[in-house]
């Protein structure tokens, strides 16, 4: 691990800035009348399968429409039972973005230290305008990441080097804060320094402020 001051501070989004919209399934699937783990297949891909459909709305090479009509034909054979994709429509758009200020009140205090930032998030185009639209991101972030846009997702390793590149940083100085361990696993083997945050806001600032002094800043 390097020792070197940190230079900039690498900031996810989901799970990091925002409350994860979708880190608790069971509820939906109750209220859907499916088995519990059936949506987050579904959407997602299980432990041993992943829903390439996904990755490719993330990266861009897929609208969310088309991610959409490929749910409804899987469904029948993942969720037993056809997807009715109006409802999950509407379900979605309740699941409302629940920003975790304390940790957005750190970053504007970093960025008033004069640490370089950035963003990376893995997104889907169409839902740019929202998440954007949540907190303040334009002042606080110099540098934004979007998946969907320069058409690399996490946990591919380019993502993290372009971040670097576009920060105009070197990975072993920099750290990185998400909450998803292969994210966390492909950011340390390009250098990054990382720390895998928990759900408590205050934790994370926390474990950031300590690695902070501990290696110190530029």
């Amino acid at each position: 691990m390097s020792s070197e001051p940190i230079e900039a501070v690498i900031f996810d989004f989901g799970g990091v800035i925002s409350v994860p919209v979708f880190h608790d399934l069971d509820p939906v699937d109750d209220e859907f009348g499916v088995p519990r783990g059936s949506l987050n297949r579904l959407l997602f891909g299980g432990p041993d399968e992943a829903n390439p459909d996904f990755h490719r709305l993330e990266t861009g090479e897929l609208s969310f429409a088309d991610y959409l009509a490929g749910l409804e034909r899987r469904a029948p054979e993942i969720i037993g039972r056809e997807l009715d994709a109006d409802a999950f429509t509407r379900f979605s758009a309740t699941r409302g973005l629940q920003i975790q200020w304390p940790v957005v009140h750190r970053i504007r205090g970093l960025r008033d230290d004069g640490m370089k930032l950035a963003l990376l998030t893995n997104n889907a185009k169409e839902f740019s305008d929202a998440w954007r639209a949540s907190f303040p991101v334009l002042e606080l972030f110099p540098v934004v990441i979007d998946s969907s846009e320069v058409g690399l997702r996490k946990p591919d390793q380019r993502i993290y080097e372009l971040t670097c590149e576009r920060v105009g940083t070197e990975p072993t100085a920099a750290v990185f804060l998400d909450d998803n361990e292969e994210n966390i696993e492909s950011a340390r083997a390009v250098g990054l320094e990382c720390i895998q945050v928990t759900p408590d806001p205050m934790v994370t600032i926390a474990e950031l402020d300590e690695m902070l002094a501990r290696r110190g800043t530029a």
